[in-house]
This record gives C-alpha cells, structure tokens and sequence, in this order.
C-alpha cells in the first residue's frame, strides 16, 4: 500500500479512478444522502466523495465503513463543492487497507444533515416509523431531544408530526432523525390502511342483506297473492 496516498484510495480500482463523478441533482450532505441510498442494494460499488478542502472520502456501505483523513468531529455541516461518484469495489485492496471506521458514525451525521427541513426523497409523511434497534449514543454526537425522540420511536410507531408534537419539538426536527435513522438502516415503517385512506366515493360498498320472510307485510302480501 502507497503511505503517500490519502486513506481509502486504495479501496477504488484503478481503472475506476478515471470515471468522472456522477453529478447530483442536489448539494451539500443531501447530494451523498441520495448516492448513498442505492447503495444498500449493491456490493460491488463503493462511494468516492470530494469536498473542498478536505481529502477524499471513501465509504463502503457492504462492510459498513469509512475512510477519511477528517476526523469525525470535524465534519462540516454544510459542506461546499461536493462532487460524488460510485466506483468498483478492489477487494484486494480492502484486505490490505484494513478495516476503516465504522460508519453509523457518519451516517448519523449525514442523515441529521441532509436534506434540510424535509423528509428524505424515500420516505413518505404519512408511514409510521418505529425504530428496529437502539442507537448507540456513547459514540454519536446528540441532543437531549435526540434521546426523548428516540426513547419515543422505540416503544411506538409514529408519524413524524406525532412524533414532533409528542417530543414537543419542531417538526423538521423530527424529520432530521427520521431521516439520519433511516440512512442508518435502523428504522421500520409502517404504510397507513389503504382502506381508510381512501375517498368515500372510493370505498368497498357492503352489500345488502337480503329481508327476512315474515312479519306483517309479508304475511299481507302472501295472504293478497293467493
């Protein structure tokens, strides 16, 4: 392994260090948030970021780390000049490299981060979210609110305004957890009934029961018919 390379470019093959990073409809955090998502389905891909000032960022979602010469502390918030590519997995220079950092770190900070005020493009407002596993906040930089959302999360499914009004924080607070959460595979949601949710107009009538014989008008009816 070359000492004079930044960490995590011997992770890349080298044929793939060519490729012109794929533009993103998006900026700072949000623009790695979207790259990112494809990636849980995939394995032979990792994601090379660039940011101004800082060196490459290599992330690896298949072995769940990172590696980059930036300390976690000293992540930017709103990162500048962001350029993403996804490039093919050296697995030979993975064993070399070594194990980098774990990445529930980062993504955590990605998440919290990224698409500013909303909900990430894959989740939907009305789901109601709960989470899978606990966090490990010994080794996540968070907020009191953080925990009262998460203890919430954790014994409920909810939607992100419940959540919000049960915290009683605002609600693109509560996006900003679901969104980092999910980025973090640690969360499960839950679509709303499809039968309530739709119009009057649009719901399964109940047929009818048919009369019961008997009672007076029928005895009057049969006793006019004979």
């Amino acid at each position: 392994m070359d000492a004079s390379r930044p960490p995590g470019d011997d992770l890349v093959h080298p044929a793939a260090q060519t490729v012109e990073p794929t533009p993103m409809p998006r900026f700072g955090w949000t623009r790695v948030a979207m790259a990112l998502r494809p990636l849980w389905d995939t394995r032979g891909e990792v994601l090379r970021v660039e940011i101004a000032g800082h060196g490459p960022l290599v992330i690896d979602v298949a072995s769940d780390s990172y590696w980059w010469s930036t300390p976690l502390g000293e992540l930017p918030i709103d990162p500048e000049d962001v350029r993403v590519g996804r490039e093919d997995r050296d697995v030979e220079a993975a064993v070399e490299l070594g194990p980098g950092s774990e990445l529930q770190g980062l993504l955590w900070h990605v998440g919290l981060h990224s698409f500013p005020g909303e909900l990430a493009w894959w989740l939907q407002r009305d789901d109601r979210y709960r989470l899978q596993r606990w966090p490990n906040f010994t080794t996540l930089a968070h907020t009191p609110d953080h925990v009262r959302m998460t203890s919430l999360l954790g014994f409920a499914a909810l939607t992100v305004d419940e959540l919000a009004e049960q915290a009683n924080v605002a609600p693109a607070e509560a996006r900003r957890l679901i969104n980092a959460f999910s980025l973090m595979r640690i969360l499960r949601s839950q679509a709303p009934d499809i039968t309530l949710a739709r119009p009057a107009f649009d719901r399964p009538v109940p047929a009818a029961s048919p009369a019961p014989r008997g009672g007076l008008f029928r005895r009057l009816f049969d006793r006019l018919a004979r």
